[in-house]
């Protein structure tokens, strides 16, 4: 296979399983180049050896031989640290309710269960990671604006759960301030707004339908983003993994359990950030141990005419993470 071929890394502790092999097949019958490691500490170490356009990863890293302690959400939490636009896809079979909000708002590219096969289209776990694939493929990552933008103070809070819009109005006008405006719409309604007049956006429901309108409003409103940014609030259940992981894959700059006692205060820090974001794509904070891997050699020979005040040390913690000012970080790949 030629170099020149788009490379992936697809990370699994069971490569010899039925799926990973058929999975690693069909994308390297589709032209990828994929390389294929069974350890967390192989897929970071990859990370720095050769340029992926699409990392693939799986969740539970349990049946791996080398003694290491993490998973699959780890690395993503890691790779997205070091590059905001990295594009990364989990898929797996044995993540957990925690996994899957965990992945949203680390900013996963797509989440996908090995056993999941989609009813409507009839497509199974593999061909949607194809899909995928290519999507990230195609999609070339935006520009991040470092330009400060003021949203307009108006929320749009969706869902229509009158008995948790009253607590949730408080909650937002606690975080956000008295001048909010707080527009309060049922869902598809909500997904007809013009979303631009809106410096935030919060859905807000227990449970959400898998019905094909449902998923519609969705997707509507989420396009939005990140302008406004928007939040979405569920509860999470096992049972409820096809509809949490549809919103996950639409990327959501929050997706917050409400089965969780914290939710209130995490929902007010989601607001405080989609404020500060709005606009922007949300670059995580940097790695200071990866970083530090990132070094500059010079020739013996060459003439470096600085005096050393002027030298700025790379090794310190403080001069490797992100400020709130939309400060970005630096990936340098070979």
């Amino acid at each position: 296979m030629s170099d020149q071929a788009t490379r992936i890394l697809f990370m699994d502790d069971e490569p010899a399983s039925d799926i990973v092999t058929n999975a690693v097949a069909r994308l390297r019958a589709e032209g990828y180049a994929v390389d294929l490691v069974e350890t967390l500490g192989e897929a970071i170490e990859a990370y720095y050896l050769r340029y992926y356009v699409v990392f693939i990863l799986d969740i539970d890293m349990s049946h791996q031989a080398a003694d290491e302690e993490g998973d699959g959400v780890e690395v993503l939490k890691r790779f997205v640290s070091l590059h905001n636009q990295t594009r990364v896809i989990l898929f797996s079979g044995a993540g957990t309710v925690q996994h899957w909000f965990a992945a949203a708002n680390a900013h996963c590219y797509a989440y996908i269960h090995k056993l999941d096969n989609d009813p409507e289209t009839g497509e199974d776990s593999i061909q949607h990671l194809l899909r995928k694939v290519r999507k990230a493929i195609l999609e070339r990552p935006r520009p991040v604006s470092l330009v400060s933008a003021s949203p307009p103070t108006r929320i749009l809070l969706a869902g229509g759960e009158t008995d948790l819009d009253s607590n949730v109005r408080q909650l937002i006008t606690e975080a956000l301030g008295a001048d909010w405006i707080i527009d309060t719409l049922p869902l598809d309604e909500a997904a007809q707004a013009v979303a631009t007049r809106y410096g935030a956006l919060l859905i807000l429901q227990r449970t959400f339908s898998t019905r094909a309108s449902v998923r519609g409003a969705l997707a509507r409103l989420l396009e939005a983003a990140p302008k406004p940014q928007t939040i979405v609030c569920c509860k999470g259940r096992n049972e409820l993994r096809p509809s949490i992981l549809e919103i996950a894959n639409r990327h959501p700059f929050r997706l917050l359990d409400l089965g969780q006692p914290q939710w209130p205060t995490r929902l007010q820090d989601a607001l405080r950030d989609a404020r500060l974001w709005y606009d922007k794509e949300e670059i995580q904070q940097a790695d200071p141990n990866a970083l530090r891997r990132i070094h500059l050699i010079l020739a013996e020979d060459f003439d470096l005419d600085t005096e050393d005040e002027d030298l700025v040390p790379l090794e310190g913690d403080e001069d490797l993470t992100v400020g709130q000012d939309g400060a970005a970080s630096v990936h340098e790949r070979p």
